[in-house]
């Protein structure tokens, strides 16, 4: 009868003793193999949960990432046929004025007034060129002027003192002339500082014993100092 081993078996070649049938050795072995067989094969087993679990957090990025398209795209659709079925509404140009940096304070009246004021502006709604230049816009019964060119704009007083009496003809009408000649030279510009004060108090040009002209210097920062670029004026009640 054939000794030979069979497939898969370990042939040992340790001495044993007499009588020995297991080699203690070759069992060793045996089980190391083994211990090294189950750590490769929970080390595989590991590596497939890492893999599976990446792929897994792909897809769920990835279906994640293709629902915010398709809801970006849905809005955006959905804007456009909101701006397709909405009527085209049309701005007309408005006149660009510059934010004066001087504290703004709108004109009005200081009492209770008595009557209808004695002047109203005699310039349409909207903007207009005056003579020399500046250009006036006009909002119901408030005038803003503008003048911020190099060669009219100021720091002066007495040089702002003569564009206000300028320009407020063309703003009320000749009629204000009367009341501009009652004013002395100086009687408007000496009211106050003309870049500090004069933006948030306002020079009072007395029309009756009901009645003043408001006028507020606007400013806006130059090289060498805040400059006057335009004022605004309106009619106002006095105070008692």
């Amino acid at each position: 009868m054939s000794m030979t081993p069979s497939k898969g078996s370990i042939i040992c070649t340790h001495e044993r003793g007499h009588g020995t049938t297991v080699c203690v050795h070759c069992r060793h072995a045996a089980r190391a193999t083994a211990r090294e067989r189950r750590h490769r094969l929970a080390l595989r087993a590991g590596a497939l949960a890492i893999i599976a679990t990446t792929l897994g957090a792909a897809g769920v990025v990835g279906a994640t990432a293709i629902r915010a398209r398709s809801s970006t795209r849905k809005d955006d659709r959905s804007a456009a046929a909101t701006a397709r079925r909405s009527p085209e509404v049309v701005v007309a140009d408005a006149p660009a004025l510059q934010a004066p940096t001087s504290p703004v304070s709108t004109p009005r009246a200081d009492t209770i007034t008595r009557g209808k004021a004695p002047f109203a502006p005699v310039l349409p709604q909207g903007q207009s060129s005056l003579p020399q230049g500046p250009t006036a816009v006009r909002t119901d019964s408030l005038v803003t002027v503008s003048f911020d060119t190099p060669m009219i704009r100021t720091r002066i007083p007495a040089k702002f003192e003569r564009l206000v009496r300028s320009t407020l003809p063309a703003v009320y009408g000749r009629s204000i002339d009367s009341v501009l000649s009652k004013i002395p030279e100086g009687g408007i510009a000496r009211q106050g500082d003309l870049v500090s004060e004069l933006p948030t108090r306002g020079v009072r040009i007395p029309v009756n014993s009901d009645w003043a002209i408001a006028v507020y210097p606007e400013t806006r920062p130059g090289q060498d100092g805040p400059l006057v670029v335009r004022y605004r004026v309106s009619v106002v009640g006095k105070t008692e």
